[in-house]
């Protein structure tokens, strides 16, 4: 594995679990907290929910990119083999004077 690869496999499992840290610092944004009071305290909202989700956009599309960029990397190309033009050499035909023995 090449210093690349490695390197843009470490940015995407540090990607990963920065990504999975501000998702699960979000709060819902459910009709559960509105009818309960615990949206928000202020009366313009929050200012720290925009950053965090703005954090995680960026974060999805870094890790979209990276997906991408890895795929990419990490593909092995395929040797295809070459077909003959002329089947009658690959295919070999029968013998009439053998069949009839």
């Amino acid at each position: 594995m090449g210093f690349l690869q490695m390197f843009i496999v470490a940015i995407f499992v540090i990607t990963s679990i920065v990504l999975i840290f501000f998702i699960l610092i979000q709060s819902g944004k459910g009709g559960s907290l509105g009818i309960m009071g615990g949206a928000s305290n202020t009366p313009f909202g929050s200012s720290t929910v925009d950053v965090v989700e703005k954090i995680t956009w960026w974060g999805i599309l870094i890790f979209f990119i990276l997906s991408i960029i890895s795929a990419i990397l990490f593909a092995v190309p395929r040797k295809v083999p070459v077909v003959d033009q002329n089947p009658s050499q690959t295919i070999p035909q029968p013998n009439p004077e053998t069949e009839n023995k």
